[in-house]
């Protein structure tokens, strides 16, 4: 009977944890389009300074913006942002 009480102790305080972690996921905000903008200029350097291929230099931009914005707890984007003219 201890086991069982035990086993549901920690389902319901893993159960809370993983709620926990998707609210705040959910209240990620969005980051400001100019912010982004800046990002992909810096990362852009970025890439310059790590001589990335052409190739492979869209999953490098995109990669790169997402771990600054997931560091300012932003949502993450899935595509890179159009720079404006």
């Amino acid at each position: 009977m201890k086991n069982l009480m035990l086993a549901l102790a920690v389902l319901t305080l893993t159960s809370a944890n993983v709620y926990a972690e998707e609210v705040v996921e959910d209240a990620l905000m969005e980051a400001p389009s100019d912010y982004v903008l800046s990002l992909l200029q810096s990362c852009t350097d970025y890439a310059a300074d790590d001589e990335i291929e052409a190739k492979d230099m869209n999953k490098y931009l995109l990669s790169c913006i997402n771990t600054e914005l997931e560091e300012g707890y932003y949502q993450l984007i899935s595509s890179l942002p159009k720079e404006e003219m």
